[in-house]
């Protein structure tokens, strides 16, 4: 099988590591000309759960990446997703598939920038809810792989060919569980849930640039608390589009294989070390609102759900920064309910 990685950022450096040592061919598309000639010259040395040493094509020209790719991995930010998806559009060719590596409702915004050509040419869209592998690259050459997440779920947008993910997909990353949706998918990242309210209650620290332990510090038992409040209009707008979803503590401990009684205990035990944002554009922010949040909040009104406690979130984040997210983000605009039907989700 041949891969296009998009993104030469933590994940796709480690996905594009990865593969090759599973015998793949792979390319990796990078904006950064250094980074991808030095990728190119150097290759990749693997640490951690994976090891090794494997060689790959990196570049910056985006069609000689995708060309040949039987498969192409987004693994950009999400507010990459827009640009990458609009330059993709007249390079795609027949029967490839796209996968978003996570999903932050990338899928939906795929199917509606790729328009006539989604159908036309047989393309599959796939997105997962969480990344495969927790990983850093320090941009020399090294990746460290330091765990590799279970239960992570991947579902596809259906059209009149119904195209399934493709068994082999499944079988490279065998971590991915095959769901019914990119409603389930996108509505069951935890990030979104767990990084923005850390984020604004501790935004003096991180406007200081304090040195804080994010998760044992940062996450006081009155700041879960109000992620659990979150979580739980979450679960009730998936519970009445009838979306398939766990509260964020069972997702954690599937995706770690932990058992651990509650949330707060969950989140230092899980996360004991990594140090705080140094400053608010921080994708716990800037990322995870607009394309976290902000649709959150929307389906909430699709679905007739009041969602307080994520609009305060977004208010608040919004005035603190002065910039309007919820004017960046996704907010399901002439969404019907033929076009949720149409994407597997029913509104009662």
């Amino acid at each position: 099988m041949s891969y296009a990685i998009i993104g030469a950022g933590n994940t796709g450096q480690a996905i594009a590591g990865y593969l090759s040592l599973q015998g793949e061919e792979v390319k990796l598309y990078s904006r950064d000309s250094r980074k991808a000639e030095l990728i190119s010259r150097k290759g990749l040395t693997l640490k951690g759960v994976y090891s090794g040493k494997v060689h790959l094509k990196a570049s910056v020209d985006l069609k000689e990446v995708i060309d040949e790719a039987e498969f192409i991995i987004i693994s950009t930010t999400a507010f990459g997703h827009r640009p990458i998806f609009n330059q993709l559009k007249p390079l795609i060719k027949a029967n490839q598939t796209i996968v978003i590596f996570p999903g932050y409702w990338g899928a939906v915004e795929c199917k509606e920038i790729l328009g006539e050509e989604f159908e036309k040419k047989n393309i599959t869209i796939a997105e997962t809810s969480a990344m495969p592998f927790v990983s850093k690259a320090d941009y020399n050459g090294n990746v460290s792989i330091n765990k590799v997440k279970k239960n992570v779920q991947i579902g596809s947008i259906s059209h009149s060919a119904n195209t399934p993910i493709s068994k082999k997909f499944l079988k490279t990353f065998p971590q991915l569980t095959p769901t019914k949706n990119v409603f389930e998918t996108s509505i069951n990242n935890t990030n979104v849930i767990i990084h923005t309210p850390i984020a604004i209650f501790n935004a003096s620290r991180i406007d200081a640039s304090e040195e804080f332990q994010f998760y044992p510090q940062g996450a006081s038992q009155k700041t879960v608390s109000y992620i659990e409040k979150i979580d739980e209009e979450r679960l009730r707008i998936a519970k009445i589009l009838e979306i398939e979803t766990q509260d964020t503590l069972t997702l954690l401990n599937e995706f770690y294989e932990s058992d651990y009684s509650s949330l707060y205990k969950a989140l230092s035990g899980l996360f004991p070390k990594g140090s705080g944002p140094v400053s608010l554009d921080h994708r716990y922010l800037i990322e995870d609102i607009p394309y976290g949040l902000v649709p959150i909040s929307e389906l909430g009104k699709l679905a007739g759900v009041k969602t307080p406690y994520t609009d305060a979130i977004i208010q608040t984040a919004s005035l603190l920064m002065e910039r309007d997210f919820r004017k960046e983000g996704v907010d399901f605009k002439g969404l019907t309910r033929e076009d949720v039907q149409a994407l597997r989700g029913v509104i009662q």
